[in-house]
């Protein structure tokens, strides 16, 4: 590893670390909502409009905090199969509540459950 990719290095754990701890603010959770709903997710399945809101958040996130590369968080594979996850943001599909709710509830779930399982 050259000192270049060890800085790299840093500076993903450093927003990862920032992503997990964050206190999300409402201007964010608007930003995303505005993108979630241009998105015209009203057929897609439940996994899909999760993922795509967790995205919406990151990007909302990434635009008012510049020089951060939040986009590369999104869930991944072993999150979107793992059955305690599930469980707790399906509820959030099914209790939608409009998208600013939706998205504050799909971000709690998801990054109480990235801090529980944070090595």
């Amino acid at each position: 590893m050259t000192g270049d990719d060890s800085l790299a290095s840093d500076s993903i754990a450093s927003d990862y670390r920032f992503v997990l701890e964050h206190d999300v603010s409402m201007l964010e959770i608007a930003l995303a909502a505005v993108s979630f709903e241009d998105c015209s997710l009203d057929d897609a399945v439940p996994l899909d409009r999760i993922s795509v809101a967790y995205d919406c958040w990151l990007e909302a996130l990434e635009a008012l905090h510049p020089g951060h590369r939040f986009r590369g968080f999104g869930l991944s594979d072993a999150e979107l199969s793992d059955n305690g996850l599930l469980e707790r943001l399906l509820l959030t599909v099914l209790f939608d509540g409009g998208s600013c709710r939706f998205i504050r509830s799909v971000v709690a779930v998801v990054n109480g459950y990235r801090r529980a399982h944070r090595g």
